[in-house]
């Protein structure tokens, strides 16, 4: 390169010499020079440092360039690798899928779902195993569908595991576009087969017996609206069925709960059995069954079924060292005629069912008009029952029992009636069936059973003869727990002597649970109170059952004295009854005797003491004193027989 000197200055390598075009040059030079710094005043002040000066500068500014090279490169080699230990070690799978739905990578979590140690592990099984992918290839094209139409699609899925294994996997899935096309797929899937089994047997429990497997009241509801949904567009017929067991709470109590369940769920497999393909069965209480028959063609099908229902219910039991029959009774509602909804035919089912007691055990009814009237008639009733107790509107009469040979009063029954405000005296017959069904029945006989022993203690007080009181027991109110620590208070605070008690039961009472019966009434005999069955032969007589229970008396049912004169039916069981006695050392009374027919053949089988109109009706309390203290001397001339008293 040639650096000319500055104007004015003498070359240092020619400065001893004299050029004779110098002049000429140098002003040219400087021309030249004036010119380059006018266009260049940039390049001149670079070329005014020396290059040496500038070298640690560019140097370090080299450095820094580098340096912040190296860091972005760390900063992008760190959150790669960041990002990647977190795809990795996710506790949730993480995938991506190419449009056609293949895998293109996933991670270790999302390879475990379907058996798989790693994602190497399950790519490689896919490039091997065709059709083997995240997804089902045939539904994949309408999945694809339904992800492009959303920004995030959510949705559970079965899928088969590497073993065989079915499991359900929650799928998030989102499609990624570039230049508004679709490339691929990316989301997150999670084994939710625990949360799908806990979410299932929640349901279950929501909707399900979990005894009987049979759906609940709930479901049931939900079916039947949809079974009826069905017969309005067909128009057709659906029948309703309401079942229920009869005693269940007590067979539960005395011979336990595991036998109790066990009893249930054979209930409820005859019920399924006995209704037919055809229908919806559901346990809609505690031992109560309802059935749904779809398309019936007439009544007399629907009868059919609750005939086979009834029989298969009905039939005997047996596990656990047990063996029993149950007793139930049916209710009958039609679609449309009924009801035109579940609530409206459940209520006339009910109803229906409430009828079919009267019946008896193991009956069916299907509704009608006049049952619901019936029924409303009930509900009027037992308003009026509660209303009766709060104003003492409810007394006792007393009804002597004579011993014919002496005419002298050897008992007294205590007997309910109601003074109602506007029906006048009503007799238990006419409401004693709404207070069981109602459970008033319960403080209603302990108000009779306090009364009646307050009253004969009473008369003993004032010096009348003593005798026994007899009281009536309803089947509800001798199975209610505590009744046998009633009967305890009542004979302690009314100072009455256990022996001048007599607790009149039935037979069916006493077949009902006769481990549960045989304990109680073990109990109350150690207390010292008299036992006798009312209406004995009107129910299922067992001579086993007598001897069991070692009742003290018999009381012959008026049905049969009624026409024991006339019936040699009635005669012969009348009979068979006093001879029963006679053998089993127990006391006899025959109930309903009216005339001299009656009292004769009664006379004749032995059988002394005599309780009916033939001697007194019912009579008031402060009547009694007078039969107490005389008795009925006019029949004097039987005690001349002499015979002893059975």
């Amino acid at each position: 390169m040639h650096f000319r000197c500055p104007p004015g200055l003498p070359s240092r390598a020619h400065d001893s010499e004299i050029d004779p075009i110098a002049p000429d040059l140098a002003k040219a030079d400087a021309v030249a020079a004036t010119e380059v710094s006018l266009q260049r005043p940039f390049v001149e002040r670079r070329r005014s440092r020396r290059i040496e000066q500038s070298w640690p500068e560019a140097i370090d500014v080299l450095h820094q360039v580098l340096l912040g090279f190296e860091n972005a490169n760390k900063e992008l080699v760190e959150s790669e690798t960041k990002y990647r230990t977190i795809f990795e070690d996710a506790p949730v799978g993480i995938f991506q899928v190419d449009r056609h739905g293949r895998p293109l990578s996933l991670n270790s979590a999302m390879s475990r779902v379907f058996g798989y140690e790693s994602p190497q592990e399950f790519l490689a099984a896919v490039s091997k195993k065709q059709g083997l992918s995240l997804f089902d290839p045939t539904r994949w094209n309408a999945l694809a569908s339904s992800i492009g139409e959303a920004d995030l699609r959510r949705f559970d899925l079965q899928v088969e595991s590497r073993d065989g294994e079915t499991k359900w996997v929650r799928f998030h899935v989102r499609a990624i576009r570039e230049k508004g096309r679709i490339v691929r797929y990316e989301g997150t899937g999670e084994d939710v087969s625990e949360r799908r089994r806990v979410e299932a047997r929640n349901e279950r429990l929501a909707y399900f017996d979990l005894l009987t497997d049979l759906p609940n009241r709930t479901l049931f509801h939900e079916q039947f609206s949809k079974v009826l949904a069905g017969a309005r567009r067909k128009h057709s017929q659906v029948a309703l069925l309401l079942l229920a067991v009869d005693r269940f709470k007590i067979i539960n109590d005395s011979l336990g709960q595991n036998f109790g369940d066990r009893l249930l769920q054979e209930i409820a497999e005859r019920t399924i059995e006995a209704a037919g393909a055809n229908s919806v069965v559901a346990r809609v209480g505690g031992a109560e069954f309802a059935i749904v028959l779809k398309n019936v063609g007439d009544l007399s099908r629907i009868a059919a079924i609750a005939e086979s229902v009834v029989a298969k219910i009905s039939a005997e039991y047996s596990f656990f060292g047990h063996s029993l029959n149950v007793f139930c009774n049916l209710g009958i509602s039609v679609f449309p005629e009924n009801g035109k909804d579940c609530e409206a035919l459940m209520k006339s089912a009910d109803i229906a069912m409430s009828c079919s007691r009267e019946d008896g055990l193991n009956s069916f009814r299907i509704f009608t008009d006049e049952m619901n009237d019936k029924i409303q008639e009930s509900l009027r009733m037992e308003h009026g029952l509660r209303v009766a107790i709060a104003r003492n509107e409810l007394f006792l009469v007393y009804q002597p029992q004579v011993d014919m040979r002496t005419g002298n009063v050897t008992g007294l029954e205590a007997l309910l009636r109601w003074n109602h405000p506007q029906s006048g005296l009503l007799l238990p017959g006419k409401f004693i069936d709404v207070a069981e069904c109602s459970g008033l029945i319960v403080p209603i006989g302990e108000w009779v059973l306090r009364t009646a022993c307050a009253q004969a203690r009473k008369w003993q007080d004032e010096g009348l003869p003593c005798v026994p009181i007899a009281v009536n027991v309803s089947p509800i109110q001798f199975r209610q727990q505590g009744f046998r620590e009633l009967v305890r208070d009542v004979l302690e605070e009314t100072g009455l002597d256990p022996k001048y008690l007599e607790l009149e039961l039935t037979e069916s009472l006493l077949l009902s649970s006769a481990d549960f019966m045989f304990s109680l009434i073990q109990e109350l005999k150690d207390m010292g109170v008299m036992l006798a069955i009312d209406d004995f032969g009107t129910g299922f007589s067992s001579l086993g059952y007598l001897r069991q229970f070692k009742v003290n008396r018999l009381k012959i049912a008026r049905s049969f004295i009624q026409d024991v004169s006339v019936d040699t039916d009635d005669a012969a069981i009348t009979t068979a009854i006093i001879n029963m006695a006679k053998a089993l050392n127990l006391s006899v009374l025959a109930e309903g005797v009216e005339n001299e027919a009656q009292l004769s053949f009664l006379q004749e089988q032995q059988c002394y003491t005599i309780q009916g109109f033939y001697f007194s009706k019912p009579v008031a309390v402060d009547q009694i004193d007078r039969h107490l203290r005389i008795g009925f001397g006019g029949f004097a001339p039987l005690a001349a027989l002499g015979q002893p008293e059975v």
